[in-house]
């Protein structure tokens, strides 16, 4: 009887501690891209990791945010699945200021005050010499966990993907 007790806690454990088990995952599959992680932050939802991209000749680091919305209980788990939004922020660093450069970040501001950008979407934003790109989707934490080599190579592909996107839309922006 103890054992089963025993069982049944270790699996709930194990299900809910899926997201930190996804993050080591993309620390594991952000250092095979040779981007080391500089910085870790979490909260009781949300896990964010800082990857400084030293090989990239575009961006100077890049944000990934973890949280987690369903899959903490067998019961949503069963009917949800663990599901959790993916949040990626990429930074461009320019390292001085042209006056054109702050008319046009004023103007990308503006724009932004009221866009609200749908999951997928990307949104530029501006703090002094940074710029950034930030977008979001939902994942299936359970397609990434627990899947060994296979797992980290299909969270390598998306998040390669997503960091394309994104420099895509801030190369404009380098001097």
């Amino acid at each position: 009887m103890f054992g089963m007790l025993q069982n049944f806690t270790n699996k709930a454990e194990l299900r809910e501690s899926k997201d930190e088990i996804l993050v080591g995952e993309i620390v594991r599959a952000m250092a095979r891209k040779g981007h080391p992680s500089i910085e870790f932050r979490a909260s009781d939802d949300w896990q964010r990791v800082r990857f400084k991209t030293i090989t990239d000749p575009v961006l100077w680091s890049v944000f990934v945010t973890l949280d987690r919305k369903t899959g903490t209980s067998a019961i949503s788990q069963a009917l949800l699945g663990s599901k959790a939004t993916l949040r990626v922020t990429a930074e461009l660093k320019n390292r001085l200021a042209d006056p054109d450069d702050l008319i046009k970040m004023y103007k990308t501001d503006f724009a932004n005050i009221l866009k609200m950008p749908v999951i997928g979407g990307i949104k530029v934003n501006h703090q002094l010499n940074s710029v950034f790109a930030t977008t979001q989707q939902v994942i299936e934490i359970d397609t990434y966990v627990n899947k060994g080599d296979v797992g980290v190579e299909k969270m390598s592909i998306l998040l390669e993907g997503i960091i394309g996107r994104l420099r895509e839309k801030l190369v404009e922006f380098k001097k």
